[in-house]
């Protein structure tokens, strides 16, 4: 199996059938890496959350902190995973910690594993894409790390506009659209994209 999902948000009409794509039953031994978009800022509670999901599905637990530089180590537990999830934040600051850390990389090398599924969401959704572009258009993130390349990992060839109301987003995303290099796919809080490779 291999697998890409990509979403906005947890929400309680679609939490189980997020953990459903992300624990498949076709994969047997699961190793469940959590990578926050915050690093080893990321609050407790979330770890928790997504700790006590991984062990419902029986998935060993490892975190992932993107802060930490030239990250070796966490490079190497993100490999030997064969699940992994990228959180939201600010897409500006979770790209950054992902180049500087080396975990970019890592992730690119993740999918292409024979099995594996591949989650992000919101900013984890979006630097899977080939440029987060899409997050300076007003109110959208602010690129409080100064970060010039906006060059995403490119694992998927679109790009994705999380947390889509079409009566805020929808004049605003249509003139994006007409300028953006490649297609643009929007999300709801509610949807799931769901690429089966």
């Amino acid at each position: 199996m291999r697998r890409i999902v990509l979403f906005s948000t947890p929400t309680e009409n679609n939490i189980s059938k997020v953990l459903g794509l992300v624990f498949p039953e076709e994969i047997k031994n699961k190793v469940f890496a959590y990578m926050p978009s915050d690093g080893e800022n990321c609050p407790q509670k979330y770890r928790d959350e997504w700790k006590g999901h991984a062990e419902k599905h029986n998935a060993k637990f490892r975190y992932i902190d993107n802060s930490v530089e030239n990250a070796t180590e966490e490079v190497d537990k993100l490999l030997g995973s064969n699940i992994l999830i990228i959180t939201g934040g600010n897409t500006f600051k979770l790209l950054n910690n992902l180049k500087k850390s080396g975990l970019d990389k890592a992730v690119q090398e993740f999918s292409k594993k024979p099995e594996f599924v591949l989650v992000g969401f919101s900013a984890g959704a979006l630097v899977l894409t080939p440029t987060i572009e899409v997050c300076n258009l007003p109110n959208y993130d602010k690129n409080e790390v100064g970060l010039k390349d906006l060059t995403g990992l490119g694992i998927i060839d679109f790009e994705v506009f999380p947390h889509y109301l079409e009566q805020e987003h929808r004049n605003l995303l249509d003139k994006y659209k007409s300028q953006a290099k490649n297609k643009v796919k929007e999300i709801t809080n509610e949807d799931c994209l769901v690429i089966d490779l």
